[in-house]
Order: C-alpha cells, then sequence, then structure tokens
C-alpha cells in the first residue's frame, strides 16, 4: 500500500463541510426511501391477510374493556370474547336491519321517492327526462361507482368474504388472549430498539389509547352528522327521517365516501317528494354539516382524544388518504398520535436528542 487516497477524494476536500454532510443526509435519504418502497412492495403482497389483522387489532382494543368488565363478572375469557363479538354482530345487524326496513318498507317508498327525483332533475330545464329505467340504472350506476370505490382494493368479493372471516377469528383470539398478545408485543418493541421493558409497554399502552381516541372521536362525529341532518329533513318536511339520519350516522365511519353516498341518498329522497326548492336546501344542510361543522368539529374532537393539533389531524388525514386511502384515511390521526408520544418518550430518556441538543453538543 503507498498510502494514496483513492481518486476523486482530493476534489471533495475543498467543498464546505455542510456541503458534504448535505450530500451525505441525501443519500441517507435515498436509501431510507427504497427501503420503504420494498417494505411496502411486500406488505401489499400479503395486503389481504394485512388488512384484516389490523382492523381486528383496532377493535379488539376498542372492545377488550368489555371482555374485562365480563371478566370481572366472573365469566371466563373464552365465553366473553365470542359474546361480545356476537353482541357487537348484533348491535351492526339491528343498525342495518333499520335502514333497510326504512328503505324497503311502506311500499318500497323510497325506492319510488329517488326514482321521482331522478325524473324531477331531469325534468329542470335544459336537461331530458328520463324515465324510470333510465332512473333505475343512472341509481345502479351511482351505487357501482361507490362500491367499487370501497372495493378497490379488494380483488374479488371471495376476499371480502375470507378476509372478513379471517378478521373475526383474529378478533376472538385477541381479545381471549389480549394480555398474552399486548405483553409479547411489548418484550418484542423493548427488545428490538433496545429499551426497557417498561417502555415497551407503556408504548402499547399509548397505542391502544391513541386507537380507542379515535373510535371515539368518529362516534361524536356520527352522532353529530346524523342528528343535524335528520333535524333538517324534519324541518324540512323531508320523508323518511329515520333511514336518512341512521344512515348519514353509519357512513361517517367511511371517510369521504360515506360523506358523498350519505348526502346524494337524502337530496334524492327530498328532491323526489319535496321538490327542487326543498332539495337544494337539504343540499346546503348536507354540504354545511360534512364540509364545515363536520372539518371544524373533527379536528378538535380527534386533537382532544389524540392530543393532536387540529391542524396537524387535517394534514395527516389528507396525506393518508392520498397515500393509502381509506386504510390511510382512517389510520393516519392516531398512527401520528403514537408516534410522537413514542419519540417524546425516548426523547425523555435520552434516546432521542433534539436538534438544539445537538448543536450545543457540537
Amino acid at each position: 500500500m503507498d498510502g494514496r487516497q483513492p481518486p476523486g477524494v482530493d476534489r471533495f476536500r475543498g467543498l464546505p463541510d455542510w456541503f458534504q454532510t448535505l450530500g451525505r443526509g441525501a443519500w441517507l435519504l435515498v436509501g431510507i426511501a427504497v427501503l420503504l418502497a420494498i417494505t411496502l412492495f411486500l406488505l401489499g403482497l400479503i395486503s389481504d391477510l394485512l388488512i384484516p389483522l389490523i382492523f381486528a387489532a383496532i377493535l379488539a382494543a376498542i372492545f377488550v374493556p368489555l371482555v374485562d368488565r365480563l371478566e370481572r363478572w366472573r365469566l371466563p375469557r373464552w365465553l366473553g370474547a365470542p359474546l361480545v363479538v356476537l353482541l357487537a354482530i348484533a348491535v351492526v345487524a339491528l343498525v342495518l336491519w333499520s335502514v333497510v326496513a326504512g328503505l324497503l318498507g311502506r311500499d318500497r317508498e323510497i325506492l319510488t321517492q329517488i326514482t321521482a327525483g331522478l325524473n324531477e332533475a331531469g325534468s329542470l330545464p335544459g336537461t331530458p327526462e328520463p324515465d324510470t329505467e333510465q332512473a333505475l340504472r343512472i341509481l345502479g350506476t351511482l351505487v357501482e361507482t361507490l362500491v367499487s370505490g370501497l372495493l378497490s382494493g379488494l380483488s374479488s368479493a371471495t376476499v371480502l368474504i375470507v378476509g372478513t372471516v379471517t378478521g373475526l377469528f383474529i378478533l376472538l383470539f385477541l381479545m381471549k388472549d389480549w394480555r398474552l398478545m399486548t405483553d409479547a408485543t411489548a418484550d418484542r418493541i423493548a427488545a428490538v430498539l433496545g429499551l426497557p421493558p417498561a417502555v415497551g409497554q407503556q408504548i402499547v399502552a399509548d397505542t391502544v389509547h391513541s386507537f380507542r381516541s379515535y373510535a371515539l372521536g368518529v362516534t361524536i362525529i356520527g352522532l353529530m352528522n346524523g342528528i343535524v341532518i335528520g333535524l333538517g329533513a324534519a324541518v324540512l318536511g323531508v320523508p323518511l327521517v329515520l333511514p336518512i339520519a341512521l344512515v348519514n350516522f353509519v357512513t361517517s365511519y367511511i371517510p369521504f365516501y360515506g360523506a358523498f353516498f350519505a348526502g346524494a341518498f337524502a337530496v334524492l329522497i327530498a328532491l323526489g317528494a319535496n321538490g327542487l326548492g326543498v332539495a337544494l336546501a337539504m343540499l346546503a344542510i348536507t354540504l354545511l354539516t360534512n364540509n364545515t361543522l363536520q372539518n371544524l368539529l373533527e379536528p378538535l374532537v380527534f386533537g382532544k382524544t389524540l392530543r393532536l393539533h387540529p391542524l396537524v389531524v387535517m394534514l395527516v388525514t389528507t396525506a393518508g388518504t392520498l397515500l393509502f386511502g381509506l386504510l390511510g384515511a382512517t389510520l393516519a390521526a392516531p398512527v401520528t398520535a403514537v408516534a410522537l408520544r413514542t419519540i417524546n418518550l425516548l426523547r425523555g430518556m435520552g434516546r432521542v436528542r433534539s436538534a438544539n441538543h445537538s448543536v450545543r453538543a457540537r
């Protein structure tokens, strides 16, 4: 070895330190981006299993207090977990039955109102008047478009059924062995990050708290949507007030798509039953609720329950929706809250240094 530097090294010695640091940082960012891309690609290959697992874990975090309460009442967890699942399914079935009964009852009044609404829209100046068959085809196309958007990540209906069944089984086991699962997860996190077991337990506890808070916030917003729009429909004399309120409440759990479907549903009924003027008033109430009141209330509710600034909630939810669709919109706020709490926890332990500390250390 002659001790000479590799070719090209000398030419970089005259560059400022900040420029060399910037170059090394840029290469690090490129490496991280490639690693994230590979990770997302691999996760996409198992998305049919990963999505049921994620939603089962979220539902388990929400419902496991009920299983704990039943256990305190001396009901074994192996019996309490399926009982809570059956209770949740019964509540969902009851809500769906109430909506469907309202839609299909009264000699299919809802179908008549929607058809009349589409015909009323077609009778406006400058628009051709559609017949009943054409109105039903338009409605069918609308529903098909909404469903295809909601199920865009699924390859077939079979995948949806298998995923639902798989998610229910995962949910049962998670609620039955919740302490075992959370303790094992906490120990694994602590081992990977080289942290004390108590810190891993705190990270898991913060994660569970964030998702429970998110579910509470969504429920509050859904109740607000259903009450305001239902009262608006009642004041305007629009029929089927209860189905309209229930549809707005249930669809509030579906980000973005749900508001569009529920709003179109209410406006079409108002148009067919009461004419254009009432339909426009119903549209104004729907837009005011979903685009103004909800946007004002949502950051405040999530900001209070998740301890995030309202602007942060809005930005991360929008970014999550653009990147990952409905799953991203659902997980963006609680995942951000967990990440920030974990960073603050590690910073308090001295595992993460702030920028100011790094500058002073230099």
